[in-house]
């Protein structure tokens, strides 16, 4: 799928976003990453890729003021209804704007987050992205994807059970195949020690000097 037919996809299908990771346990991925992320009043945060604004609303309500930024009108629009009933709006800021061009200045936000977005990506993208992730962060960078096994049965185990994500993404084999660690140190991230939130794993990043 491309990655403009991708965005028409997910905007579409954003009603029916939030049941389905219910049940894929993001939930438990969002307080998880919200209990590192260090999230209070004075940290401003911009969550990349929000998406129907699972990660935004979680930093949130732990006291941060957050911008969330997405390409998909439709899962802002989720987002957005999600922040008035929660009473959380006054906290959450949603921006229509592309993660590969990210309209703020450079290290303007003490935390960054991006949850289970770069496996959408191509390879180029993923880069882009995270360079502008890097660019923009002052202080801490959470980043939170799929855990890739790595030994070989449980690697085509993975593979069987993600079988939508290869046709889905612009590039999910790309992702599989390149440690997420690799990735992020390329981008000038400082990764201290993972860790695992069910099938998802967070990898907390201090931006380096």
């Amino acid at each position: 799928m491309s990655r403009p037919g991708q965005i028409r996809f997910l905007s579409r299908a954003a009603p029916l976003y939030d049941p389905v990771v219910r049940m894929m346990g993001f939930p438990r991925l969002w307080r998880a990453l919200t209990r590192h992320a260090g999230a209070g009043p004075e940290v401003r945060c911009l969550d990349v890729c929000t998406g129907t604004g699972g990660t935004a609303l979680a930093v949130a309500d732990a006291g941060a003021p957050v911008v969330g930024i997405d390409l998909a009108s439709g899962m802002l629009r989720e987002a957005e209804r999600k922040a008035r009933e929660s009473s959380l709006g006054g906290r959450v800021r949603l921006v229509r704007m592309d993660a590969r061009r990210l309209a703020f200045r450079d290290a303007s936000f003490p935390l960054v987050t991006c949850t289970m977005a770069l496996h959408e990506m191509s390879e180029r993208e993923r880069d882009t992205v995270l360079g502008e992730v890097r660019r923009v962060a002052s202080e801490r960078v959470l980043v939170a994807d799929y855990r890739v096994p790595r030994t070989p049965g449980r690697s085509l185990l993975f593979r069987a059970v993600h079988a939508f994500e290869y046709l889905e993404s612009d590039d999910f084999a790309g992702f599989a195949a390149r440690e997420m660690s690799e990735r992020l140190e390329a981008a000038d991230l400082r990764v201290e020690t993972p860790f695992d939130a069910g099938a998802y794993r967070i990898w907390p990043c201090r931006v380096s000097s």
